[in-house]
């Protein structure tokens, strides 16, 4: 088995035509053609449905699809690792990054970090938790920024920053806390108001509430912070959120949570068998020396 037979594969796996694959590798279609035959006959199984407008992977294509890719970014990695070594410094940082830390915090990480490394570029991948876990375990990003609640015990766990969850919605919504200033808000004040969750939290939340008795109105459930806000902006119910995404927004009123059990904790994780550039670790020990002066202010 060579690199390039896996090169072609996920090529066509991808493109879903020997003709595309070819194209974005710029060569001809018989090499491609041949050397996918050859890894089948030397697999032992067809990785291909042939019989389709499109090569569609079979069961067993799809299991080696999974293991090819990661192949392929264990090797990139060494070539990037070597070139580490020999001029220590990495030119691009892939970062999976949580939606919720997208907007806020995690921008003025990355603006500060590149004023003192000009030459350094970033590709970024958002998504929840699970996709960006799931992401730095196919070696698809060097190194994730997540949220608890979360399960990875394969994973290094660098904790950086924990934050209050803020109840947040229009003014309308928190009348008695217009009447009478306070400075959090407890869980029996948002009963019978019209409650957006992030989807994760819901189990959290409604079990706070039912140990209090409680019966939570749950409006709507969705997958990613930003839409919380955006629908509490349309005055459609109250959110849950943590601080961070909040922070800046001169649309809603905001409140943290005076049962403590509410807080997010974000994460830093990576593979502990996988090499991480110069540059990723360079940037890490950046936001962890950034959120410190923060606390210590």
């Amino acid at each position: 088995m060579e690199i390039r037979q896996l090169v072609y594969f996920v090529a066509v796996a991808e493109k879903g035509t020997i003709t595309e694959a070819a194209k974005s590798l710029h060569i001809s279609q018989p090499p491609v053609s041949v050397q996918l035959k050859l890894l089948e006959e030397e697999l032992g199984c067809v990785l291909f449905d042939r019989n389709t407008r499109h090569m569609e992977l079979t069961e067993a294509g799809q299991k080696f699809y999974q293991r090819a890719s990661a192949i392929l970014e264990q090797f990139d990695s060494a070539r990037r690792e070597m070139r580490d070594i020999e001029s220590g410094v990495a030119g691009t940082l892939r970062i999976g990054v949580v939606s919720s830390l997208c907007g806020g915090m995690f921008l003025d990480w990355m603006k500060e970090f590149r004023k003192d490394h000009p030459r350094i570029h970033f590709e970024i991948q958002e998504g929840n938790t699970y996709q960006m876990i799931e992401k730095t375990r196919m070696h698809q990003v060097e190194m994730a920024f997540v949220r608890t609640p979360f399960s990875a015990s394969d994973l290094k766990r660098v904790p950086i920053l924990k934050e209050d969850l803020y109840v947040v919605g229009k003014e309308e919504f928190f009348q008695k806390q217009a009447d009478e200033p306070e400075q959090s808000i407890a869980l029996k004040e948002l009963t019978g108001i019209p409650m957006i969750l992030y989807r994760r939290w819901e189990p959290l939340i409604t079990e706070a509430f039912r140990k209090q008795e409680l019966t939570p109105e749950i409006f709507c459930q969705c997958e990613d912070a930003r839409t919380v806000i955006s629908m509490a902006e349309k005055a459609m119910g109250i959110g849950i959120v943590p601080q961070s995404i909040f922070r800046d927004n001169r649309e809603l009123c905001g409140y943290p949570i005076r049962e403590r059990e509410f807080r997010s904790e974000i994460f830093a994780v990576y593979g502990k068998q996988t090499y991480v550039s110069s540059a990723t670790r360079g940037f890490l020990d950046y936001v962890e020396k950034q959120v410190k002066q923060l606390l210590i202010h």
